[in-house]
């Protein structure tokens, strides 16, 4: 069964963190905690979805490699039944293809093993800041494509685009900045999160996601300025 700690006193923000390793779950638990968010742990992929069936956390710390159903299946399942909230993908592996692979499946962001409890607690608090300001947001349109901040949708001249977490996030934070160029390291910072240091090379896979999904063939709506970043056409 899942097992749910709550600190003393803070926040009424709820924490599952999935973690097969009982000795890093108890510790991120205690670092959580301390932290002031309510905290549920589950050792497995199913525990997980029974804990989020019962009582849908804020945030999902989950880690890749678990026993049965592993992190890459449970945010896909999450995602599949319009569960949106954030998950931070815990990882021994940070390769590219292994980063976009989780990116896919529906996670918002990653955090590679062994790690710092100031990093964990920085990325915690800036997607749960994220979720929250997300909640205010409303439509922005740019080049045919409309995305609605509240709902998490984005369209195509009406025709809904099957895009994953991070493939919206980036396409919402570029549609939101049409017509002026933004650079590579301002997208890592409010896509990926501060302070990432995350290979340039993830976002060039993502863009080149959103080309194929928008139909952009002759890179035309989403521009590559070369050794700055991208510009987004504004129709």
């Amino acid at each position: 069964m899942y097992e749910q700690a709550t600190a003393p006193s803070g926040t009424d923000e709820r924490v599952l963190v999935v973690e097969d390793d009982r000795t890093i779950a108890r510790f991120v638990e205690l670092e959580l905690m301390h932290a002031g968010y309510r905290v549920q742990k589950a050792a497995d992929g199913n525990e997980a979805l029974a804990a989020i069936e019962a009582e849908e956390p804020d945030l999902l710390i989950l880690d890749l490699m678990l026993p049965g159903l592993d992190g890459l299946e449970v945010a896909r399942r999450l995602r599949e039944e319009g569960r949106t909230m954030p998950i931070l993908m815990l990882t021994a592996r940070a390769e590219t293809h292994d980063v976009v692979s989780g990116f896919d499946a529906g996670a918002d962001d990653y955090l590679k093993k062994p790690f710092e409890v100031p990093e964990l607690i920085s990325r915690v608090r800036a997607l749960l800041k994220r979720t929250e300001r997300d909640r205010g947001s409303s439509v922005y349109s740019a080049a045919g494509i409309d995305v609605d901040l509240d709902s998490r949708r984005a369209a195509l001249d009406g025709t809904p685009l099957d895009l994953t977490a991070k493939e919206f996030d980036l396409l919402a934070y570029l549609v939101r900045h049409a017509g002026r160029v933004i650079s590579r390291d301002e997208i890592l910072e409010k896509v990926w999160g501060e302070g990432r240091s995350t290979d340039s090379n993830v976002i060039e896979v993502f863009v080149c996601h959103l080309r194929n999904k928008i139909g952009d063939r002759e890179n035309t709506v989403i521009q590559t300025i070369r050794g700055v970043g991208y510009f987004f056409a504004r129709s």
